[in-house]
């Protein structure tokens, strides 16, 4: 697959760095190398290349610092996470592929003590961490969307690698789909617990038709982005369930061509969330909601705009989506066998 990333995408809006990147992002990589959590050379140099300590600083921007390290080691967990599946997967083990799932799922809802690997040990721990001290509606939320982005794993590795399953998911199909394998649900969750100065959301407003829209705007809207970055080392791994392969398809028209129409659905979803972000204001204005709450939201919601611009300037810094190591005899950067 060949095209070109383009210069400009519709991202209007700017990123925000947390002041303590340096200092957390340090004490991030002493927790793996003390933990054993990238025991080889090939596994810390796919950490490298995933930045997610970046990640994480321009997601939750006004975390204090041993709000962020708890927000890295879960970013590290999603990013570990998810490369191992994909990696068993690939080797069509799904059997190992829906264990991992079952044994992620089963320590978060603290069903089961966790396995002897150091990657399952550390789940816990941070686990029983995040839990302490906050609001039980916020657990069960964080816990779900968590939850249903690991159990993601499982559908899409049948789809991309399953014998015989060479169709391509169609679009509308494809867009709920996206909405939860990228995974974004957690971090905005994370994000209500850094800013919310003792005030969380009430469960009406967090499940409310404004809210649930912004947010399914805001995360698709990066989900298309993000496509267009890792659809290159996709195809080396001949993998379709990416929205820049099912455009091509559905429109019949070259790879440069589906990226254009990626971007033209990402300005449209960017007009989905402004609306989305004033309807929410208006709502809670007119309804009599406590100050806080509104600050709360109002918080939440440049939060939100800064994570949108984040996402567009963390993918032109990371390697994550390089292709020399799909596309070498060597073949991907892996990690040990320890899900």
């Amino acid at each position: 697959m060949r095209f070109e990333i383009p210069t400009r995408f519709p991202v209007p809006f700017t990123p925000l760095l947390n002041p303590y990147t340096g200092r957390v992002s340090q004490r991030f990589w002493e927790w793996i190398e003390d933990r054993t959590l990238a025991p080889t050379d090939r596994a810390r140099e796919r950490l490298r290349r995933s930045g997610i300590e970046l990640a994480s600083c321009w997601c939750w921007p006004w975390a204090d610092p041993e709000q962020l390290l708890e927000g890295m080691k879960w970013m590290f967990f999603f990013f570990r996470f998810d490369d191992q599946m994909e990696e068993g997967a690939a080797q069509r083990d799904f059997v190992r592929v829906n264990r991992a799932v079952e044994e992620i799922t089963g320590i978060m809802h603290n069903e089961r003590e966790a396995g002897d690997s150091a990657l399952a040990q550390e789940l816990h721990r941070t686990w029983l961490h995040t839990q302490e001290g906050r609001p039980s509606d916020w657990v069960d939320t964080f816990r779900r969307h968590y939850c249903d982005l690991v159990r993601s794993y499982a559908d899409q590795s049948r789809f991309n690698y399953a014998p015989g399953q060479g169709q391509v998911m169609p679009m509308a199909e494809y867009e709920s789909f996206r909405e939860i394998t990228y995974g974004m649900e957690w971090v905005y969750d994370f994000m209500e617990m850094v800013n919310s100065l003792g005030t969380y959301l009430p469960e009406a407003v967090r499940r409310s038709r404004s809210m649930r829209t912004l947010r399914w705007s805001s995360t698709l809207q990066q989900a298309l982005l993000n496509d267009v970055f890792s659809a290159a080392r996709e195809d080396h791994q001949e993998r379709q369930i990416n929205s820049v392969v099912i455009y091509q398809q559905e429109k019949g028209c070259s790879a440069q061509e589906a990226v254009g129409a990626v971007l033209e659905r990402m300005a449209e979803l960017v007009t989905i969330y402004k609306d989305a972000c004033g309807n929410l204001r208006a709502e809670l204005h007119g309804s009599g909601t406590r100050p806080e709450v509104i600050s709360a939201a109002e918080r939440f919601i440049a939060n939100m705009d800064a994570v949108i611009g984040a996402n567009h300037d963390w993918h032109h810094i990371v390697m994550r989506y390089a292709t020399d190591d799909v596309s070498s005899g060597e073949g991907a950067y892996c990690y040990p066998d320890d899900l």
